[in-house]
């Protein structure tokens, strides 16, 4: 474990939406940091999975953390303005029980669905796996694809029923996104929160949004985002990106 006077470092998949979620929460406070990114199946990525762990991690001030809600909710504490928590008591609530419901559920749908359609497309999945490495990075994420997707398959439990249900669940998802902003432009009260940061993190690979900040693969076509295109909660996802996405506090 660091010392607590180092930078805080995030552990991150640079594809990740549940990555993207905690290192946009890291960009918004403006906290400086360093980032540290893994391929999938390496040796440091397998220790962090171990015994069910996963990324992000952040070593914030001597201590380590799991879990992007957990991350979200040390920085906060640490640094509590700009605020991502409403001050007010009912904005609050609802916006952390938003968050939960993109965090502990959404967010899995969405990787479900996004890895299921592109099991066939090696090329693309070994190039947006190797996100942010290099070309060499890529060739090793394209051989390793096929012992990768079987684990994929064991840990995440992938199949075409469980594809079907997360693509229902999606929908569900952007009607509800309509649903709490009622025309608005945000899911809270009139400022950008937890709630919006979550459901526009978990949800990204719907808008391909070009503020992300490292060089994705041009996605093959996909069924669902093109049944989805026209819905109003994917144009503002990309709206959301757009307005509050903001610069990276990497050093």
């Amino acid at each position: 474990m660091p010392p607590a006077d180092e930078l805080p470092t995030l552990w991150q998949y640079s594809f990740s939406n549940y990555n993207e979620k905690a290192r946009w929460a890291l960009d918004f406070k403006d906290i400086r940091h360093e980032r540290r990114s893994l391929l999938p199946g390496g040796p440091r990525a397998m220790a962090f999975s171990r015994g069910g762990g996963t990324l992000p991690v952040v070593d914030l001030d001597g201590k380590r953390i799991v879990d992007s809600a957990r991350i979200i909710d040390a920085l906060e504490a640490r640094q509590p303005e700009p605020a991502l928590y409403p001050s007010d008591p009912d904005e609050r609530r609802r916006a952390l029980e938003i968050a939960a419901f993109f965090t502990d559920d959404v967010g899995h749908d969405m990787r479900r669905v996004g890895f299921w359609e592109g099991r066939e497309q090696r090329a693309f999945m070994a190039a947006f796996l190797a996100t942010d490495h290099g070309a060499a990075a890529r060739v090793q994420q394209r051989v390793m694809l096929p012992v990768a997707w079987q684990y994929v398959v064991r840990r995440y439990g992938f199949d075409q029923e469980s594809f079907e249900r997360s693509k229902a669940a999606l929908l569900g998802a952007l009607d509800r996104i309509e649903f709490e902003r009622h025309g608005r432009d945000h899911l809270v009260g009139d400022r950008f929160t937890v709630a919006d940061l979550t459901a526009a993190s978990l949800l990204y690979p719907l808008a391909w949004p070009p503020e992300f900040q490292y060089e994705l693969p041009e996605p093959p076509r996909s069924e669902f985002r093109e049944s989805v295109k026209g819905h109003p909660a994917v144009d503002w996802i990309a709206e959301i990106w757009r307005r509050h996405r903001g610069d990276s506090a990497a050093a």
